[in-house]
């Protein structure tokens, strides 16, 4: 199927471009479609194009933007502003450590700790040129397993475009301030070519000291020929940003809901990189050969109450991929391998020198899969089969064990995931689908160690492998498309059955960090909707709906029977809307809500420890002053609503007993104004 998009860009381009051009885009084209679905493949997928994304990028991190974008998707910073600091979020309920991330198919999770840490690369989303999330088992990608979903960013594709310069200008609440400078130097006569972007932003957070500073720098580009592409992209990035990880009682919020429990002097300073070099080819008309060799990094100082947590890793990698096509048959195979070194350490800031803790782990994986779509009339099917090994090798340090050093230990995983499912085209807009996966994946070393350290308290039960267990997940999806001129619908229900679910029990460990726990058997179902009407070229409705129900099976929580009790976390029904109004050619209006249903915040359902349902408005203006010059005007938390998305049970006490909820506050109503110049 995947061959169907390539040959639609193809044909769009026929108009306007030699077939030289048409060769270089489609090979531009190869490292995302190797993990990508096709628009037409049986899994529920969003996808956001470069309009899309210039319609409401001005900075933000990108979860941010698709919140809006994907059903049953939410995010949330602690600083509570969508520009800057530590940004998280969830997918049908599920964290984003059980969530792929890739940029161009290279994967952006921290391998041992399976996250994203959006702080450590702030605004590289302006030069994306789409970004597609899959919910569910979805297909075969790269890196950590695609459990509860996956997200994969496209860097800005260059084949085809006239150089340019671009200038984005911001300013808004909380004295945030945003400069991007963005130039492409064009395709010259011997087919070589580069955009360089650099960035520069600061914010003071809504919550007391949250504050950000932070820069980055972004290059892609190199030579386009007729069959073969040979593509560099890297950025670093910087960023210091003041803590404020822990959630503060609903008491202390309520007459002052701006207030960060966590001391000024709190705060890191982390640097983040990746380089990822790509050779693709045309070997002939049925083969396409895509190669990529990657190598990033991350370190920093994270410093808390009197501590400093220096942290620094480092991940190398590659990835091949064929691409077979002939007629409506289209074979997909490859393979991925990579070295994750991690060094964690801890010392006090009147000694950083001699680290008092002092750890080593490193992570390994090879994985491989093949893919398969058939064309038969009115139907397509698809097959997907990943082999997934990882390896993950701890050096303690057995000074804190308070043993001899006796080795290091190790953990091996070795997973099958299959994937099957058809489509069938009943009218040339409308179509309906079907598909079944399953996912394994295994535990962070977080999980393993059940926080952060290993020590004398729970050496053991590491080294005797308890008591975390792998988890796996089969998932069902059924779905129909609608595709009309004015009309798109596109809606899906669907089954996830967990055995031994990795999942939040809502205790918190160190630095704001969910506790999570095996739950043997417990299942996530529900309903997804996306739509866009536009009735005239003037006006158009668009959103998406999700329900979600959850439900654990037979599990004893400190000492309490739980049965067919809602997950935490798990917002039953999350509804975007948004209307926006082409007032002129030169003039756009829109206004969005945003409604989220309550949250239970432990597992035995307690009606006292919940994140309260919320609705709030956005709204926002943009015009086109000059063909160069356009500005963007948002206003957030149009009413103005007091409302949070995250919490978590708190004890202020420090007694072993939960006293109230707590939360991270949302910011109140709040304004940002964009300038872009392009010249």
């Amino acid at each position: 199927m995947r061959i169907l998009i390539i040959v639609t860009l193809m044909l769009c381009w026929q108009l306007s471009y030699s077939q030289d051009s048409l060769k270089t885009m489609s090979l531009e084209e190869v490292a995302i479609t190797a993990v990508r679905a096709a628009e037409e493949a049986p899994v529920p997928q969003a996808n956001l194009t470069k309009k899309q994304i210039e319609e409401v990028y001005v900075g933000q991190h990108p979860i941010f933007m698709l919140s809006n974008l994907t059903p049953g998707f939410y995010a949330f910073s602690e600083s509570g502003t969508s520009f800057a600091n530590y940004g998280s979020f969830r997918l049908r309920g599920i964290n984003q450590e059980r969530i792929n991330i890739t940029l161009n198919g290279v994967p952006l999770n921290d391998m041992i700790d399976q996250g994203v840490f959006f702080s450590n690369f702030t605004d590289v989303a302006s030069n994306f040129e789409s970004i597609q999330v899959q919910r569910g088992v979805g297909t075969s990608t790269n890196g950590v397993s695609s459990y509860g979903g996956s997200i994969n960013f496209e860097s800005i594709n260059l084949a085809g475009k006239e150089a340019y310069s671009e200038a984005q200008l911001g300013a808004g609440s909380f004295d945030t301030y945003r400069g991007n400078f963005q130039h492409f130097t064009g395709i010259n006569e011997k087919g070589w070519g580069f955009l360089t972007s650099f960035s520069k932003l600061t914010s003071s957070g809504y919550r007391d000291h949250t504050e950000t500073d932070a820069t980055s720098f972004f290059l892609t580009g190199g030579y386009y020929g007729e069959n073969d592409l040979l593509k560099l992209t890297f950025f670093t990035a910087r960023s210091e940003n003041g803590l404020g990880y822990q959630t503060v009682e609903r008491s202390i919020l309520e007459s002052n809901p701006t207030t960060n429990l966590l001391s000024e002097n709190d705060e890191d300073d982390f640097t983040q990189f990746l380089a990822q070099l790509q050779y693709n080819r045309y070997l002939n008309d049925d083969l396409t050969l895509g190669i990529t060799a990657y190598y990033g990094g991350a370190g920093g100082d994270f410093v808390t109450f009197g501590t400093n947590f220096p942290l620094q890793n480092d991940h190398f990698g590659a990835i091949a991929n064929l691409t077979y096509t002939r007629g409506d048959l289209e074979l997909n195979t490859g393979v991925h391998g990579y070295q994750f070194q991690r060094k964690n350490e801890e010392s006090t800031l009147t000694d950083l020198d001699n680290p008092f803790y002092n750890e080593k782990s490193d992570k390994s994986e090879f994985s491989a899969y093949a893919k398969a779509s058939y064309v038969t009339g009115n139907l397509s099917l698809y097959g997907d089969v990943q082999l997934r090994s990882a390896r993950l090798n701890i050096s303690p340090d057995f000074n804190a064990v308070g043993i001899a050093p006796e080795g290091d230990l190790a953990f091996d995983w070795t997973f099958l995931n299959p994937r099957v499912g058809a489509s069938y085209e009943v009218s040339e807009s409308f179509s309906v689908y079907s598909s079944f996966g399953r996912s394994n994946r295994e535990p962070t070393k977080i999980d393993i160690f059940g926080g952060f350290r290993l020590d004398d308290t729970n050496y053991d039960n590491v080294r005797n492998g308890e008591p975390f267990r792998d988890e796996a997940v089969n998932d069902l999806e059924i779905g129909a498309r609608l595709n009309q001129q004015n009309l798109v619908i596109d809606g899906n229900v669907f089954l996830m059955s967990f055995e031994d679910e990795i999942a939040p029990n809502g205790a918190i460990l160190d630095f704001g960090v969910g506790q999570r726990r095996n739950i043997p058997e417990s299942t996530r179902s529900g309903a997804e909707l996306t739509w866009t009407y536009a009735p005239t070229s003037l006006i158009t409705f668009s959103g998406n709906a999700a329900y979600l129900n959850t439900s654990v099976k037979d599990l004893i929580v400190d000492g309490n029977s739980v049965d067919d009790n809602e997950q935490i976390l798990s917002p039953n029904w999350i509804i975007n809307t948004q209307i926006r109004v082409n007032a002129t050619e030169k003039l756009t209006f829109s206004l969005s809500g945003r409604y989220m249903d309550r949250q239970f915040m432990e597992l035995t359902n307690d009606p006292t420890f919940t994140v309260p349902s919320s609705f709030v408005s956005d709204a926002s203006v943009e015009a086109k002053v000059t063909d160069g010059i356009t500005v963007s005007a948002f206003v957030n938390n149009l009413f103005d609503e007091s409302y949070y998305v995250f919490g978590a049970v708190t004890d202020s006490n420090f007694d072993g007993m939960n006293v109230e909820p707590g939360f991270l506050a949302q910011p109140e109503r709040n304004y940002f104004l964009s300038v872009n110049v392009r010249f």
